[in-house]
């Protein structure tokens, strides 16, 4: 199948910067829009088409992709006379890669259904550096042959595409994913607690795991740095884990569905945030565990 003369790109932060750097380099003709004017330097440098509104980007776009923090963002760059839906009429194609929630998603592939726009529900599993590396792993979700017909695009910005079905699967999929990467992350911050409390060398810990065929889990090697220097450059910010963790609870309340292990991970990161940590990568859990210590 064709694909699109245009795509769109809204959001260049951390994550979508790198996928829509990857989009051109892959030779697609891209125009651009974010709200931080000043993000969009490099892409008019590269030659790529920068809108001064969701609706022009709309208009240059046959496929606008978005990648932004969470519902309000998405609604911003939605809707109102200047949003993404005012430019479309029909047979057009909305990918949204951002983390949003399944309530949110379902209704948005409703509206977008009712407009006669394609949607695909995209979220992508991976941090800043698969980003980077064009090897994030993109959880479709909408109509099948559509997906198909935007393989080229998707894999132009990950390793690989998993279907799960019709929306908002994709973002159901994503929601379990980050659950595990919500669980992992905690269990690391909580192990090197312990070891501190014992006087043990956390590093200890680490090179236990690498010696473990069963436990030798490569986002543990990630987060290794992060956790035994105790600096946490953003790779996934703690702010928007602790916005899907809610997510997770939320859609597991309206399913009757106990979370416990996710409620307390949940706790952990809302006390991080209260301390000032959402900015900086998840792993920066630890502190509220380890700093106690040093007093």
């Amino acid at each position: 199948m064709s694909v699109p003369r245009r795509i769109g790109f809204i959001g260049l932060g951390r994550m979508g910067r790198a996928m829509a750097l990857n989009l051109v380099k892959a030779g697609f003709q891209v125009a651009v829009y974010n709200r931080t004017r000043q993000r969009t330097t490099e892409f008019a440098d590269a030659g790529c088409e920068v809108a001064a509104t969701p609706r022009a980007l709309a208009k240059l776009s046959d496929a606008v992709i978005t990648m932004v923090s969470d519902p309000a963002a998405m609604d911003a760059v939605l809707e109102g006379p200047e949003g993404v839906l005012s430019a479309f009429a029909g047979g057009n194609t909305l990918i949204n890669m951002s983390t949003l929630s399944p309530d949110y998603t379902a209704a948005l592939a409703r509206k977008c259904h009712i407009a006669g726009v394609n949607f695909l529900d995209c979220p992508v599993s991976g941090s800043k550096p698969a980003a980077e590396a064009a090897k994030l792993v993109i959880l479709a979700g909408g109509d099948k042959a559509a997906v198909e017909k935007y393989d080229k695009v998707l894999k132009a910005m990950g390793r690989a595409v998993v279907y799960a079905g019709p929306a908002p699967a994709g973002t159901a999929l994503k929601l379990c994913v980050n659950l595990i990467i919500a669980q992992l992350t905690t269990a690391l911050a909580e192990s090197a607690a312990l070891a501190e409390a014992q006087a043990l060398d956390p590093a200890l810990i680490f090179d236990t795991l690498a010696e473990n065929p069963a436990l030798n889990c490569g986002y543990f090697s990630l987060k290794k740095d992060n956790i035994l220097k105790k600096e946490h450059s953003p790779a996934f910010p703690l702010k928007h884990m602790l916005k899907d963790a809610r997510f997770m609870l939320a859609e597991a309340a309206r399913k009757k569905l106990e979370l416990p292990v996710t409620a307390a991970a949940e706790a952990l990161m809302t006390r991080a945030s209260e301390l000032g940590y959402g900015d900086r990568d998840l792993s920066v859990i630890q502190l509220p565990l380890t700093e106690p210590l040093r007093r």
